[in-house]
């Protein structure tokens, strides 16, 4: 039942959220300049201040509606005029005079199908180098995980590839992340190794995830709180500085769990003892896995080629979606682009349809508005979403048939763990 709960919640949160992602995708409001009496004299009443006017061409045609107008304003671009240099804003001229009843209190918005053009002219090219660098980062993580079990050079690299594909393929078609467990129960198929000690790895290397993108967001609090940037609010700047806390008390638990465990397991037993016994259970086998995962902290180099490893992975994906950036003819940086991964590695935590559908979509086009692009921010989304999703459930499903286990047989091997330790959505 409480699955079951959870997983109506997480589809009621996606199709909102991707609803107001996509609902506004082909509208474009006007400013206040717009509308009778603005622009050059010799265009008179017919300018139109748009916030962006990539993909229209003249001699396009549009409608505008506006919450007095009943029946849409059909226009036609007469030319497009990059704006005065003192005002910076670039505007349409219409072959028509703007009517008189198309005030600017009524919020008029143009209906134009800019986001079918966008995907229509976009160099699809770009997305060879971001398919490779995808790729890329895939690798590294199968290459990292290595790093969070004891006598790692013994591990075969093969076995770690096809386990992160195939796990990352779970993640994107089934419910509660249960893509985790997925690549858990393979590895220990493939390796002879118990799924409970191969979580716990899986888990510790989720830790190490957190925190290198807790590092990576308080730099850029601290970078745009010191240039007096309005793209941060007050409560992210704030919030900044008590994740950086909590991820180096979070960091310091870690450690006392694996180098005082006696203590660490009485002060959890004694948490966890007004709760049912069958509860009580699922938390020490938990806990099991997980502290088997810690003798990570046993290795410096260890910890810190897994650090390392976590930093190139995101900016590894950074410059992937620079050429997703290419792709759509947005101009912007690597920085950008940086900064967009960060916010969607929180995105993706917040309960949603498997893929990540609409939180994706939804957060990543607000943090693209927030940093003021210009641009079909919708169609990057799209493609940016579309690269994350497509290559890894393709090779995922590749393996999984090269390997002749059967979709139902990983599912129930998969959910049979759930149940036993209460890991599933952890």
């Amino acid at each position: 039942m409480k699955r079951a709960i959870n997983i109506g919640l997480g589809i009621v949160l996606s199709v909102a959220l991707f609803y107001l992602f996509i609902k506004d995708v082909n509208q474009i409001p006007l400013s206040a300049d717009s509308g009778n009496g603005h622009g050059s004299d010799s265009f008179r009443d017919r300018v139109l201040y748009v916030a962006d006017v990539n993909n229209f061409e003249p001699g396009d045609v549009f409608h505008i509606t506006s919450e007095t107008v009943k029946e849409p304003i059909r226009c036609q671009i007469d030319t497009i005029q990059p704006g005065l240099p003192s005002q910076n804003k670039p505007f349409l001229v219409t072959t028509d005079t703007i009517p008189q009843e198309l005030a600017m209190k009524d919020h008029p918005r143009i209906h134009f199908p800019r986001l079918q053009r966008a995907l229509a002219r976009a160099n699809y090219w770009w997305l060879i180098p971001c398919l490779i660098c995808t790729m890329i980062a895939l690798m590294i993580r199968a290459y990292r995980w290595k790093f969070f079990f004891i006598e790692y050079s013994r591990i075969q690299f093969s076995s770690l590839w096809r386990s992160v594909c195939i796990g990352y393929m779970a993640n994107n078609v089934l419910p509660f992340r249960i893509g985790e467990i997925v690549r858990a129960w393979f590895f220990g198929h493939k390796e002879n190794r118990r799924t409970s000690e191969v979580f716990g790895t899986i888990v510790l290397e989720r830790v190490f995830d957190i925190l290198s993108i807790l590092i990576l967001y308080v730099a850029f609090v601290i970078y745009f709180a010191s240039n007096n940037s309005d793209i941060l609010l007050d409560w992210m700047v704030y919030g900044a500085y008590i994740m950086g806390i909590v991820a180096v008390g979070s960091l310091g638990a870690l450690i006392a769990l694996r180098f005082w465990t006696r203590p660490a397991r009485i002060i959890i037993n004694s948490i966890f003892r007004p709760f049912p016994a069958r509860f009580g259970r699922k938390v020490n086998h938990m806990v099991d896995a997980f502290i088997e995962g810690l003798r990570i902290f046993d290795s410096w180099r260890c910890i810190l080629s897994a650090f390392g490893l976590s930093m190139i992975i995101w900016i590894d994906l950074a410059v992937a979606y620079l050429f997703v950036f290419y792709a759509v003819d947005i101009h912007t940086s690597l920085f950008v682009s940086l900064f967009l991964i960060v916010a969607l590695a929180f995105a993706v935590s917040i309960p949603s349809m498997p893929g990540f559908i609409g939180t994706f979509h939804f957060v990543g086009a607000q943090v693209l508005m927030r940093m003021n692009l210009s641009g079909n921010i919708e169609a990057y989304v799209l493609l940016a979403h579309l690269m994350a999703y497509i290559p890894v459930v393709i090779l995922g499903f590749f393996y999984l048939s090269l390997e002749n286990i059967s979709w139902k047989e990983m599912r129930e091997n998969a959910m049979k763990f759930a149940s036993e330790t209460g890991a599933a959505g952890s």
